[in-house]
C-alpha cells in the first residue's frame, strides 16, 4: 500500500500517539526527500530510522497509518470539513517556514483569505476598558485598508478582533485550539458560526477533540505563523498573548504592541516588550506600514 503526500499528511493527526515533534520530524524528512511522491512502509521504516524516532512512536505509525480505521476516520473528517496540508500550493508560505508548521489544517470557510495580508491580534481574556477602547480606536482603519486579521476565537480581545473585522466588512480568521465541531468559549458560538460561513476557520485538530492545555500554545504558534506581524494589545507579565509574541520574535517577525499604563498589571507585558524592542503602537498607520511593507507606494 502507499499514500500520496497529501493524504499522508492528512493521517498524521489522526494517530494516536503521536504528537508535533514526530509530525515535524516527518515534514522535514519528506521536505529532504522532495523526488518522493508517495509513502510507502518501506519508506515509512526509512524516515523513522533516519530521523531516529522512538521506538514506541515508530511502532503507533507503523501500526495506525495505514489501517482502515484510521481511513474511516479521515473520511469523518472530510464528511465535516476540508482539509489542507502542506503538501498542498495553498498551504501560506509564510507558515510553511516557520520552524514547526503543522502538517495539516483542517478548515470551514474560505481559504482564499489566507492570500491577503494578514494582523495576527492578541491580548487579554480580560481586558480593561482601556484596551477596548484602544482596539475600536485603531483597529477599523485597519481593516479598511483590506488587511485580514488572524486572532484565537477566545474571549476578550480575541473576540473583539473578530468582531471589528465583521463590523467594518473586512476578513478575519480564527486559529481555534479544539476540532472544528467544538467551540471554547461556548459563549462565542454565534461568532464561530458567522466565521464559518462567511470567513475561516482553521485547527489542526481532528473533528471531534475537545480542548486541551497544550492545544492553546500550539494554536499560538500557528497565529505567529500565518502573518508578518502579531500586534499585543494587552497582557500581563506572564500572559498566554506574551507566548504568541515570543513565537514571533523567534520566527523574525513583527512584534507591535499598544502602550499602557505604567500602574496596570495587565499592561507589564506589552510594555515589556516595547521595552525589548517591540514597536509602539500610536495610531493606525504605525499597523498599516508593517503589514503592507512590500505593498505601499
Amino acid at each position: 500500500m502507499q499514500l500520496t503526500l497529501r493524504d499522508f499528511f492528512m493521517r498524521l493527526p489522526l494517530l494516536s500517539g503521536i504528537g508535533l515533534q514526530t509530525t515535524t520530524a516527518c515534514w522535514h524528512w519528506l521536505e529532504q526527500h522532495n523526488d518522493l511522491t508517495a509513502v510507502t512502509p518501506a519508506i515509512l521504516d526509512q524516515l523513522c530510522l533516519e530521523m531516529a524516532i522512538p521506538a514506541n512512536r515508530t511502532a503507533a505509525l507503523q501500526t495506525q497509518l495505514f489501517s482502515a480505521a484510521v481511513t474511516q476516520r479521515l473520511q469523518t473528517n472530510l464528511t465535516h470539513s476540508g482539509c489542507l496540508t502542506i503538501a498542498d500550493a495553498a498551504y501560506p508560505v509564510a507558515l510553511k517556514e516557520t520552524y514547526a508548521p503543522p502538517v495539516a489544517l483542517f478548515f470551514l470557510g474560505d481559504l482564499r483569505l489566507l492570500q491577503v495580508p494578514l494582523l495576527a491580534v492578541v491580548g487579554s481574556r480580560q481586558p480593561s476598558t482601556y484596551a477596548l477602547h484602544a482596539m475600536r480606536l485603531l483597529l477599523p482603519r485597519v481593516v479598511q485598508h483590506h488587511i485580514g486579521i488572524v486572532s484565537g476565537l477566545a474571549q476578550g480581545v480575541d473576540t473583539l478582533a473578530h468582531q471589528v473585522a465583521l463590523a467594518y466588512r473586512g476578513p478575519t480568521i480564527a486559529v481555534i485550539g479544539t476540532g472544528l465541531d467544538h467551540c471554547y468559549p461556548a459563549a462565542n458560538r454565534d461568532l464561530m458560526a458567522e466565521l464559518t460561513q462567511h470567513h475561516l476557520v482553521l485547527s489542526e485538530y481532528p473533528w471531534g477533540t475537545s480542548g486541551a492545555r497544550h492545544h492553546f500554545p500550539e494554536r499560538n504558534r500557528i497565529i505567529a505563523g500565518l502573518t508578518t506581524s502579531t500586534l499585543v494589545v494587552e497582557a500581563a507579565h506572564h500572559s498566554g498573548s506574551l507566548i504568541t509574541a515570543n513565537i514571533a520574535l523567534q520566527e523574525n517577525r513583527n512584534v507591535l504592541a499598544i502602550p499602557g499604563r505604567v500602574d496596570s498589571p495587565n499592561s507589564v507585558g506589552t510594555n515589556e516588550l516595547i521595552l525589548a524592542g517591540a514597536k509602539p503602537i500610536l495610531q493606525p498607520e504605525h499597523i498599516i506600514e508593517e503589514v503592507l511593507v512590500d505593498k505601499l507606494p
